[in-house]
């Protein structure tokens, strides 16, 4: 919630634990909303979506041909600059728009 949330400190080893690069490090400031009328004194108000997009490229197209598993095309998709959910959430963490809770409640790792 944007009425009540306040800065707290979550230790830069349980981020990076989560998956945060060493620049989002140095820039995260994670927020936690008390609770407020606003929010019905749960911290939070409305919904911020995550995002992750595969582009299929030729190399994805050629993985795919090859017969290579779902986990294995996965992982050639962020070698080529996919962002996952986990990141995404990350990332909506470092711009102060969510939680590491949340983000933990709703991604899996990497």
């Amino acid at each position: 919630c944007t009425d009540c949330a306040e800065p707290i400190e979550i230790e830069k080893k349980v981020l990076a634990e989560a998956g945060m690069t060493e620049e989002m490090l140095a820039v995260a400031r994670p927020l936690q909303g008390k609770g407020c009328r606003r929010c019905s004194d749960t911290g939070y108000k409305g919904r911020v979506a995550l995002y992750e997009v595969m582009h299929v490229g030729d190399e994805i197209k050629e993985c795919v041909l090859q017969g290579y598993s779902a986990m294995e095309i996965k992982k050639e998709s962020m070698r080529l600059g996919m962002q996952t959910l986990r990141m995404s959430g990350l990332k909506k963490i470092v711009e102060g728009m969510t939680t590491l809770a949340e983000v933990m409640r709703v991604t899996r790792g990497d």
